[in-house]
């Protein structure tokens, strides 16, 4: 299993997460909207109704959801 991680660069949540899934030895991708090159993903984002991050993703594309509901998923 890995996931896609989306978030920004001063956000603690997002760099919670990233160590949670490091910890666990889980794959993942992170995108940061504080990145140009990103800033595609934050239109997508607000046009889903996404107000807030780390958004979180399984390699399936379910919508995981953030911080909370990925530490809930990997400790069950």
């Amino acid at each position: 299993m890995s996931y896609t991680v989306v978030g920004t660069d001063n956000c603690k949540y997002c760099t919670k997460a990233k160590h949670l899934l490091r910890e666990k030895r889980v794959g993942f991708t992170a995108y940061s909207l504080s990145s140009p090159s990103s800033k595609w993903l934050l239109t997508l984002m607000k046009e889903a109704g996404m107000t807030t991050v780390p958004q979180i993703w399984d390699n399936e594309g379910r919508h995981v959801g953030g911080y909370t509901q990925l530490k809930e998923r990997l400790n069950d």
